[in-house]
């Protein structure tokens, strides 16, 4: 095994010295052969945005090229998030290693993902142009933004484990005048109902910013999933 971790380490540090995007095949390899220990939820977001800031921070002070550091930022996204993934299936009772459609579902997220770096270093080649950019709030900015994305994928986890443990669907609905209240909406349709966190997975409705499979997208309101003893596993 350290043989092919060597391997692997190496074709990245061919790769980056050439200028050449990383294979997100490779990546997931790299770390699939690492030792990678699973702590809790605060720690794994620290070290996700540490990692994303720092990636950042060298492309605008050092001389790495713009392909090197969009590597080491999607090799974050690959840690953090299948971390905080694996962090939540544990939290939510299950044993590692994850089910395969679990592993499908990580995956699939995480590439969403690597689009998201593509652009914003076509943002930060630009921005580096300006010499008095304040390149730190903006990397910590970022960071922000991406570390709160790692919450939403911990809650994916714990209710991919929960399986048939059931959960209702509670919170705060947005505001009279939002889409959901004023047309009957998903937020309006789904309040107060109750299915296996399976139903909830296998129906995309996991509420959180960002879900396209909710009228409102998620942003404006304050809805969650709950246990019947009021334990909350998404939201």
């Amino acid at each position: 095994m350290p043989d092919l971790k060597s391997a692997l380490r190496d074709a990245v540090d061919w790769l980056d010295n050439r200028g050449v995007d990383l294979p997100t095949d490779l990546d997931a390899a790299l770390v699939a052969v690492g030792i990678k220990t699973v702590g809790d939820l605060a720690s794994t977001q620290a070290e996700y945005h540490d990692a994303i800031t720092q990636a950042i921070i060298d492309y605008f002070t050092g001389d790495r090229r713009i392909q090197e550091a969009r590597n080491d930022f999607k090799h974050a996204i690959t840690n953090g998030l299948g971390d905080s993934f694996e962090t939540g299936w544990l939290d939510g009772g299950q044993e590692l290693p994850l089910d395969p459609e679990a592993v499908d579902w990580i995956a699939a997220r995480q590439e969403q993902e690597y689009g998201f770096t593509d652009q914003l270093f076509v943002q930060a080649r630009e921005l580096k142009k300006d010499k008095e950019f304040d390149y730190f709030s903006w990397a910590t900015e970022r960071a922000d933004g991406y570390t709160r994305t790692a919450k939403q994928v911990y809650d994916e986890g714990r209710i991919w484990a929960a399986k048939n443990k059931m959960l209702t669907f509670t919170g705060q609905d947005g505001s009279p005048d939002h889409i959901c209240q004023s047309t009957g909406g998903t937020c309006v349709r789904l309040m107060g109902q109750r299915h296996r966190a399976s139903w909830w997975v296998s129906h995309g409705l996991i509420p959180g910013p960002g879900n396209g499979n909710y009228d409102c997208g998620g942003w404006n309101c304050q809805h969650r999933l709950e246990s019947d003893n009021g334990e909350v596993f998404a939201g």
